[in-house]
């Protein structure tokens, strides 16, 4: 042996360390040492001291988003209720008016047997005006005592109503005229609320019966219209300001008006006109599809952390680090908005969470913690 070892001392050498290593995987694997040289990365880290911060929240404004399209602007005709003399104009064009509010005064002229001819054929349209405008009175009635609309829309149908009224009683009591001079005059008020259009008259010219004279609109050629759940009509009323996105550009206005839309005699939605500021370079156009953000003025509290305190990982995913039992936890999170220094979470979080705000590139997910609660947040 000894000759043998003298002959080849590396060979002897390398089978003396390998028999070592085998007595001490051996050793560990019987657990004969208190310790292990490959086990030495597993030795627990000393608490990583941090701060951390409650689950906070923040005052949401309540915004309706909805897809609505973009449609020819809607205008109401006014019309002369007999042949006469238009004495009186008391707006102009452009003008905005209110319901209610007059528009003109016209003066009866002197009349034979072709204009009580002309009455008498007006008739017919005049009773079917009045018609339809009782039919509409009635139906938005029932709307309101159910609480489906406001106020406003049953007062507009009544105008529009006693409109009709006087113009199928001026049309009857001159198709039963037997005298050939029609003597007094009438006030024309405007039904609804809007913005006169399309002027073709002026004081001191003659109109026939029937003759359109102006238009109460919107002033605008198109408009937008947006259906609304009754649940909506809680917060979104006449004036409530609303916005468009389009092409980059935030183009704003108001809902002008509110309309139910009848489905097999029944309401299935209700459709909001949005009157707009402007229109820049005609950018809606008839037909188009946009979205609307209609703000409520209401404010709804939302859970929500630092904005600092969240990071991105290689995948784009938002993440944080919460504290819990003296661990840091990576928690993957989904966002909303972020006002002041603040972010909406929007994804489930525990209501007594707390929140690491400070050294979130010296820890990973398990690791040991020590916690300072941060009361400047």
């Amino acid at each position: 042996m000894k000759k043998l070892i003298q002959q080849y001392p590396i060979v002897a050498l390398l089978t003396v360390l390998s028999f070592a290593v085998a007595l001490l995987l051996a050793a560990n694997h019987n657990n004969l040492f208190p310790f292990s040289l490959w086990n030495e990365h597993r030795v627990p880290r000393e608490p990583i001291n941090l701060t951390a911060v409650p689950l906070g929240t923040i005052n949401k404004p309540v915004q309706i988003i909805r897809t609505g399209s973009v449609e020819h602007a809607t205008s109401t005709p006014i019309t002369a209720d007999f042949s006469g003399l238009l004495s009186e104009l008391y707006v102009a064009e452009g003008q905005v008016v209110k319901a209610g509010q007059p528009l003109l005064k016209l003066q009866a002229q002197a009349s034979s047997e072709p204009i009580a001819a002309q009455a008498a054929e007006s008739s017919p349209q005049a009773q079917t005006n009045y018609d339809n405008a009782l039919k509409e009175f009635n139906r938005l009635q029932k709307l309101f005592e159910i609480g489906a609309i406001p106020r406003r829309q049953v007062d507009t149908a009544a105008a529009r109503l006693q409109e009709a009224k006087e113009n199928l009683s001026n049309v009857q009591n001159t198709t039963q005229s037997s005298s050939s001079t029609i003597n007094g005059s009438a006030t024309i008020s405007a039904p609804i609320d809007g913005i006169v259009t399309g002027l073709s008259t002026s004081s001191g010219k003659t109109v026939q019966a029937g003759q359109q004279l102006l238009s109460l609109g919107s002033g605008q050629e198109v408009e937008v219209v947006i259906p609304l759940n009754q649940n909506d009509l809680y917060l979104v009323h006449l004036g409530t300001p609303a916005t468009i996105e389009v092409s980059g550009q935030t183009i704003g206005g108001q809902i002008s008006s509110i309309y139910p839309r009848i489905e097999a005699e029944e309401v299935s939605a209700y459709l909001a006109h949005m009157k707009l500021a402007a229109n820049p370079n005609g950018l809606l156009t008839f037909g188009m599809s946009v979205t609307i953000h209609i703000d409520t003025g209401k404010t709804t509290l939302a859970p929500a952390v630092p904005k600092s305190s969240i990071f991105q990982d290689d995948q784009g995913r938002n993440l944080i680090y919460l504290a819990v039992s003296e661990k840091a936890l990576l928690q993957e999170i989904s966002i909303g908005e972020t006002i002041g220094d603040f972010t909406e979470i929007t994804s489930d979080l525990p209501q007594q969470s707390m929140i690491i705000t400070s050294n979130m590139n010296d820890i990973k997910n398990g690791d040991a913690i020590a916690v300072t609660q941060d009361e400047t947040n």
